[in-house]
């Protein structure tokens, strides 16, 4: 008995050690940062296009993990076809939000990718290959993140009514 209340007192000092050697992480962030350079109405607007957007994605990853490849089909079909967050002269747009050309090109690549990807889903398809469309398609969604968050929307043409041409703020050195 004596032997069992030692090994039960080392237990709990060997879990109460780990617990305090192993901080817990950071809490993930939940959306993304809000860029100062855009103005409210097109940081708004796109928020409200990428609601459902992240909801796919994240349902994605876990078909993806899952190797659900009929889902994956439907899923990255639908971000292809159906999920433009944002888009230049789109018919039954009002008037697309001010964001940088690179933008739309990511977002373009999202589209491409997420083809791809419903692609490499077929049923018996090889693995890595699903992996690797999969890793292509989040590679889109870092670059289109960064582009909103840290490059500028070119200046609009200059109005030839107005008084001076239309000049963007200067990037400061190491902004990007």
């Amino acid at each position: 008995m004596h032997r069992s209340a030692i090994a039960g007192a080392l237990a709990a000092l060997l879990s109460v050690a780990g617990a305090v050697a192993a901080p817990k992480p950071p809490a993930p962030a939940q959306r993304l940062a809000a860029p100062e350079h855009l103005d409210p109405k097109a940081r708004q607007e796109i928020k409200a296009r990428m609601g459902q957007h992240a909801t796919t994605m994240q349902n994605l990853v876990r078909t993806v993990v899952l190797l659900d490849r009929p889902t994956i089909r439907v899923m990255a079909a639908r971000i292809a076809d159906e999920e433009v967050v944002a888009r230049t002269g789109a018919k039954g747009d009002k008037q697309a939000p001010a964001l940088p050309a690179k933008f739309f090109a990511e977002q373009d690549a999202l589209a491409t990718a997420a083809r791809q990807l419903a692609a490499a889903a077929v049923d018996g398809g090889d693995d890595k290959t699903l992996a690797e469309r999969f890793a292509a398609l989040t590679r889109t969604c870092v670059g289109c993140h960064s582009t909103y968050l840290h490059d500028r929307p070119e200046a609009p043409a200059a109005d030839p009514k107005a008084k001076g041409p239309v000049v963007s703020p200067p990037v400061p050195p190491g902004a990007h």
